[in-house]
C-alpha cells in the first residue's frame, strides 16, 4: 500500500501558512507515513516559511486579482498556467485529500481536486471570507472556519461550514519563558511588550512605535520591548528606535513560541491567524487592524477578543500615534487591567481545531461532519 499524499493548496502570507502547518503537524501524528505537499504562492514569505519544514512545496505561477485593467492580461495568463499545474499535481500525485488554505493561491489545485472527485476541504479563518473562498465554497466538501458567524457569508453553502476555531501549532503554546529570555536577551524582572509588524511588515505599526519612543521611556524601569519588524524593515526600525527602554529587534521570528512565552502584552494587526494564536496563548493585545480592506475584515476578526475584554482596538489612521499613545500607555500603567485582560483571554482558546481538520482529511471522518464524500477519494 502506497503512502497517502495530501496537497495543501495556498499561501501568500504567514496567516495562511501557519495554521496549515498546525494541521500538517496533526495529520502526520494521525498518519505517520503520509506525505504533505504544499502548492504555494510565489511570494518570498512562502519559501521562507516552508523551507524550514519537512514538507515538499511547489510554487504556483498564479497571482492575486489585479486592481486595474492593465494587470488582467498577466493575471489571466498566470491563472491559466496555475490551472494546468493544478490538474497535473492532482493527476500525478493522486492525493487522498486536498486542503485549500484560502485566498487566490488555493483556487487552481482545490478546483482540480473537486473536479476529480477527491475529498476537499477549505480553511476560511477570517471573519469575512474573500472572493476566492466564496468561489471555492461551491466546490469543496466542507468549510472550516474560526468564527461561527462566518457561515452567514457563505449563503446557500452555509451548511458546509464547521466552526472549529483557528488551527495553532502545538509547539506555539509550549514555549519556555526562561529560554525566551536567554534567546532574546530579555530582563526577567521587566514585563515584555511584543510588537509584531506581521509577516509582510506593517509599516504603520513600526511608524507608530517610532513616534511614541520618547513616551515609552516612562516605562524603562518596568518594561522592555521585543520588536519583530517584518521583512525588509529591520534596519529602519533600528535607526528609528532609541531611548532608555530596553529593546530587542529582529526582522523575522523563527521561534514565535518563545516570543509569546516572553510576552505580557502584544501590539499587532488583527489577522485571523494572529487572533487565533493570541487566544491559544492567552495574551492580551492592543490591535491595529489593517484599515484598507473594504469589508473591514480585521476589525471583525478582532470583535470576539474585544467583546471578551481581552483586547482593545486602535484605529490605524493618520493620527495612529496619538491613539496608540493614549491606549497602549494606559494599559502599561495599570497592572490590574492587564491582569484582567489576560484572564479574559484564557477563556477564548479552542485548542482542537487542527485535530478536527486532520481527522476530516484522513479516511473515516466524514460521518463526524455529515459531509458526503465521493468514493473516488478513498
Amino acid at each position: 500500500m502506497t503512502e497517502p499524499i495530501y496537497i495543501f493548496a495556498g499561501g501568500g502570507t504567514g496567516g495562511h501558512l501557519f495554521p496549515a502547518l498546525a494541521v500538517a503537524e496533526e495529520l502526520t501524528r494521525l498518519q505517520p507515513d503520509c506525505r504533505i505537499v504544499f502548492a504555494c504562492s510565489d511570494r518570498d514569505i512562502d519559501r521562507r516559511i516552508l523551507s524550514a519544514t519537512p514538507h515538499a512545496f511547489v510554487v504556483q505561477p498564479i497571482h492575486s486579482m489585479p486592481r486595474n485593467l492593465r494587470g488582467w492580461r498577466d493575471f489571466l495568463s498566470a491563472y491559466a498556467s496555475g490551472r494546468r499545474l493544478g490538474r497535473s499535481l492532482v493527476r500525478d500525485l493522486r492525493p487522498a485529500a486536498v486542503f485549500g488554505l484560502g485566498a487566490f493561491a488555493a483556487v487552481p489545485v482545490t478546483e482540480a481536486a473537486a473536479r476529480a472527485g477527491i475529498r476537499t476541504a477549505l480553511m476560511s479563518i477570517d471573519a469575512t471570507p474573500g472572493l476566492a473562498n466564496r468561489r471555492l465554497a461551491r466546490k469543496v466538501d466542507v468549510i472550516f472556519t474560526q468564527f461561527a458567524q462566518t457561515a452567514d457569508a457563505f449563503g446557500r453553502h452555509a451548511g458546509k461550514v464547521e466552526a472549529v476555531g483557528c488551527p495553532v501549532r502545538t509547539g506555539l503554546i509550549t514555549g519556555d519563558v526562561d529560554e525566551a529570555r536567554k534567546v532574546f536577551d530579555l530582563d526577567p524582572n521587566r514585563k515584555t511588550l511584543l510588537v509584531m509588524a506581521g509577516s509582510l511588515g506593517a509599516a504603520s505599526i513600526n511608524q507608530a512605535i517610532f513616534a511614541i519612543s520618547e513616551d515609552l521611556d516612562e516605562f524603562a524601569d518596568d518594561w522592555q520591548i521585543l520588536h519583530v519588524s517584518g521583512p525588509g524593515k529591520f534596519e529602519r526600525v533600528l535607526q528609528n528606535t532609541g531611548g532608555r527602554i530596553r529593546r530587542s529587534v529582529m526582522e523575522f521570528c523563527e521561534r514565535m513560541d518563545l516570543a509569546y512565552a516572553a510576552a505580557d502584552l502584544v501590539l499587532c494587526r488583527a489577522g485571523a491567524s494572529t487572533i487565533g494564536e493570541l487566544a491559544a496563548v492567552a495574551i492580551p493585545a492592543v490591535l491595529m487592524p489593517y484599515p484598507y480592506h473594504r469589508d473591514r475584515q480585521q476589525e471583525r476578526n478582532a470583535a470576539e477578543m474585544v467583546s471578551a475584554g481581552a483586547a482593545v482596538i486602535v484605529n490605524d489612521s493618520a493620527d495612529n500615534a496619538d491613539a496608540l499613545r493614549t491606549t497602549l500607555l494606559e494599559i502599561m500603567r495599570q497592572p490590574e487591567r492587564l491582569e484582567a485582560m489576560q484572564v479574559s483571554a484564557q477563556g477564548l482558546s479552542r485548542p482542537d481545531a487542527a485535530k478536527h481538520i486532520a481527522r476530516y482529511l484522513t479516511d473515516g471522518c466524514e460521518k463526524q461532519y455529515h459531509v458526503p464524500v465521493d468514493d473516488k477519494s478513498t
